[in-house]
């Protein structure tokens, strides 16, 4: 664990390396489980992947083993959105519907991500 102006952050590694979002949906589900406190107001957070290599290319983890059925799962799921359109399958963890959590954008600069001036700033 790492700390941040008395904030935890917690950082998690998939064992062995993997590119499945149902392992990466859970091990961000199993920290979402380590950090709620009852009562505390959430909000958004993100998750980020750092060390990202080609698949095959990691280290690779002796004791762990994989779900020989995963590679033909995520084909499938990515065959029914490649014909039926984006998200038509998903992972159940992402929700469905009105995402009332996504991100508002209604007073984002067009030029938010090009001019240092326009950067948010939380305050």
């Amino acid at each position: 664990m790492v700390t941040r102006t008395n904030k935890p952050i917690r950082i998690l590694t998939a064992s062995p390396p993997s590119n499945n979002p149902r392992i990466i949906a859970g091990l961000a589900g199993r920290m979402m489980e380590a950090m709620y406190q009852p009562g505390g107001v959430y909000t958004k957070c993100g998750v980020l992947l750092e060390e990202l290599l080609p698949q095959g290319a990691g280290q690779g983890d002796l004791f762990a083993v994989e779900d020989p059925r995963a590679p033909g799962l995520l084909a499938a799921m990515d065959g029914l959105n490649d014909r039926f359109g984006r998200r038509t399958v998903g992972i159940a963890a992402q929700g469905f519907g009105a995402r009332a959590f996504d991100t508002k954008r209604n007073q984002k600069s067009p030029a938010w991500t090009t001019r240092i001036g326009e950067i948010p700033i939380a305050r």
